[in-house]
């Protein structure tokens, strides 16, 4: 019993927990600010720089990129970046935000959408 009343809570706690991170990532959209022309950045620091679904640690992700990646820039909201990573040998695109603490500017890329 305290086994079921344990994972009910916690898929309740994982809901809310996504709840906020879609409203937090909608506010962020409305008010933050929009980098044109897009601007390129490497990843810079120690280990995994994970992506967040919204600009909070509390919306992590499971993808990352590591230290010397280059990612696209779009939008900037307090401390975090909205960025697009191409993987260079796959074609897959990977989007979300990432601490602006851990990029540094690489150059403009106005030629990404």
């Amino acid at each position: 019993m305290k086994l079921v009343v344990l994972t009910a809570l916690l898929a309740a706690s994982s809901l809310v927990q996504a709840t906020e991170c879609e409203k937090l990532a909608q506010f962020a959209d409305e008010t933050g600010g929009q980098i044109i022309p897009r601007a390129t950045f490497k990843v810079t620091g120690e280990g995994r720089l994970y992506f967040h679904s919204a600009p909070s640690n509390e919306c992590r992700a499971k993808e990352f990129v590591i230290p010397k990646d280059e990612v696209v820039a779009y939008q900037e909201f307090r401390t975090w970046t909205y960025v697009m990573y191409l993987h260079p040998k796959t074609g897959q695109d990977t989007s979300g935000w990432v601490q602006t603490s851990r990029l540094t500017y690489a150059g403009t890329a106005s030629a990404i959408p």
